[in-house]
């Protein structure tokens, strides 16, 4: 009884476990996002807690006629439906709400660091099901306002403007001047590992290197990489795992 208690716990936590995680890879974290915002190590704390300690402690717990049996089993329930909640919860904060563009890169910003429900534009409003959605950032253009801006970014500490829904406005209406803000392709193939990687991303999605357009990315990881975009399409294709700063072999 106590090994199918345990596996019988160790079946539904694998079931809801992996629906959450699919439902968070390709809604929250798609088109690569997933290497730069954070999705690894909360998945992995949710699998272990959930999958190892939760079976492995109903196991350990169980034992036929014992007093209080079915408190302490529901305890442990309690505990293991609690830290799949914080972690489920982890990762929603985690996840990028949008994928702003500024001056000549993407930045990623999170759910934790805005509040995107409260953005008045319907086509860029982020919800808990909605997956990142790309945004660029337009200054006031009253130079009054634009210094405000400034002032309280750099002197006052108050979120950067990649954090401030109320700038945003959708990709597609400025694909155009986002577009022409690309990286040169000659520039990044001095560096001979990232024109190798491109080379590779060139046979798996065909096309030449000026079908494409090339941003650097900023993720919650701090790390950057290379974000490639479809120009006939304006789709973002695929992140390149390479430093877009490090434009010579060193």
């Amino acid at each position: 009884m106590r090994i199918k208690l345990a596996l019988r716990n160790l079946y539904i936590s694998q079931a809801v476990i992996f629906t959450f995680l699919l439902f968070a890879y390709f809604v929250w974290f798609p088109h690569s996002f997933s290497k730069l915002g954070g999705f690894s190590d909360t998945a992995l704390m949710l699998i272990f807690v959930d999958l190892v300690l939760g079976p492995l402690l109903v196991f350990i717990v169980y034992k036929e006629g014992k007093r209080f049996l079915s408190f302490d089993i529901n305890t442990l329930l309690a505990i293991q439906l609690g830290a799949f909640v914080f972690g489920a919860y982890s990762l929603y904060l985690k996840h990028p709400a949008y994928a702003v563009f500024t001056v000549d890169r993407f930045t990623l910003a999170n759910v934790s660091q805005l509040y995107p429900q409260q953005h008045w534009l319907e086509q860029i409003r982020a919800s808990f099901f909605s997956s990142p959605q790309f945004v660029v950032t337009k200054f006031p253009e009253n130079r009054k306002e634009r210094n405000a801006l400034l002032f309280s970014v750099l002197l006052k500490g108050e979120p950067d403007i990649n954090e401030r829904p109320a700038l945003f406005e959708p990709l597609g209406q400025h694909i155009d001047t986002v577009f022409s803000k690309s990286i040169p392709i000659n520039q990044l193939f001095q560096n001979s590992k990232t024109k190798e990687k491109l080379t590779q991303f060139y046979k798996l999605y065909g096309g030449k290197p000026s079908d494409y357009a090339y941003f650097p990315l900023i993720g919650n990881n701090k790390k950057d990489m290379i974000w490639v975009f479809k120009r006939s399409t304006a789709k973002a294709i695929e992140i390149i795992d390479s430093d877009p700063w490090l434009m010579a072999n060193k």
